[in-house]
Parts: C-alpha cells; structure tokens; sequence
C-alpha cells in the first residue's frame, strides 16, 4: 500500500513490550516514528525521526497531535489485567476521529482472540483461552470485543492483527496465518515475529478489512 520509506508512523501502547520492539524497528527500517505515552520517560530510544507525544487515553486533543501527520496508525494497546471500566475502546473512538480529521486513512491494530470473524472455526484451545480471560478480566473481555467493532465500523483501511498469547521466544523469521481454529491452531507467537508482521502491512493491501490471526 505505502512504499515510502520516510513514512510517518503514529504508535499507541508505544510503552509496553511490543510497542517498544516495534518503535525499534520501524526506525531501524527508516521510517519515522510519533510515539504516543503517558510516560515518555519509558521510552528509552533517542533518534532523529522519533517524536514523542505525552498524554492518556482519554486526551483527545493529545491523540489527535500524535495523529496529525501520520500516513499510518499502529496500534498494540490491549488489556493488561483487571479493569473496572472500557478504557481501550473509547480510545479508539477517539483515534478514529482524529483520523477521519486529518485524512489518515490506514490503521493496523493489535487484536486476540477475544475479537470473533466469521472465518474463524472450533477449536477447542483457543474456545478455552476466550472462556477464561472473560471470566478473569470480564471488562477487559468486552473492551478488546468492543474495538473490533468500532474499527469495523470506522470506515477506514483497517486491519486487526489478531494475536493469541505473546512470548518472548527467538524470531523465527515466519509466522503461520489464517483464522483461529482455520489455519491457527497454535496458542502462541513471539513478539519479534508479531511486530515483523505488523511492520510488513504497512505495505501491503492483503489483510485491509480483514482480521488474520497469526501464530508460530
């Protein structure tokens, strides 16, 4: 889709392990980078392309300033635990907007299995692991349920890169994609290969409006 080298990337959930592989290696790729954090000082990278925008999930206008500018969005943001109230979604509310604003119409985000699509099939593994997180993180379940259908619903090229559980096991330089219980059948992928594949659909149109799940 995008084959300019100097894009600019607006990056949310900049701070967590991910996000921070991902800042790594899309400067080390040549593009720049506007991390968005509500702890800047977490970010432990300094380089020339890389600007950070400080503020919460709630900031809109903040949100819109990392936005501002960007020819694509990526974002890894996603429950980390218990939560008593949606936090995630009326981000992305808020990151939808700002994109519609300023014409920014790519945006590629982290999604998990809590997030169906009508290819998924049965799979026993996976049905579980659903079960269990919403039963442990109940509010986080709904949340994660939530950006799916806003992205869906927003209009924009859109894809939902739909992860099972993250490790940080080596790159293996490939990843296994399909759909949950259709293609993916295993319960996890490393973060380095995750972050590859985020970084490969910034130029490519395959999976625009689409949910794949990858896995190794």
């Amino acid at each position: 889709m995008h084959d300019n080298p100097l894009m600019r990337i607006a990056v949310f959930g900049a701070t967590g392990r991910v996000g921070t592989r991902l800042i790594k290696e899309a400067l080390a790729r040549g593009y720049s980078v506007a991390a968005y954090a509500r702890s800047p000082q977490k970010i432990a990278v300094v380089h020339p392309k890389l600007l950070i925008v400080q503020g919460g999930l709630e900031d809109k206008d903040k949100i819109e300033e990392a936005v501002k500018g960007a020819d694509v969005v990526v974002s890894v943001m996603g429950p980390v635990g218990r939560q008593d109230k949606l936090i995630f979604s009326p981000a992305y509310e808020s990151i939808v907007q700002a994109m519609k604003k300023h014409g920014v119409k790519r945006i590629i985000a982290l999604g998990t299995p809590t997030i169906p699509d009508d290819n998924d099939g049965f799979s026993l593994i996976f049905w579980s692991l659903i079960v269990v997180v919403g039963f442990i993180i109940r509010k986080g379940h709904e949340d994660i349920r939530t950006v799916g259908t806003i992205l869906r619903k927003s209009g924009l090229d859109w894809t939902l890169v739909r992860v099972p559980l993250l490790t940080n096991g080596r790159k293996r330089g490939r990843v296994t994609v399909g759909y949950f219980g259709n293609g993916v059948e295993w319960p996890w992928v490393s973060r380095a290969d995750f972050v590859d594949f985020l970084l490969e659909q910034l130029t490519s149109n395959t999976y625009i409006g689409k949910a794949p799940a990858i896995s190794n």
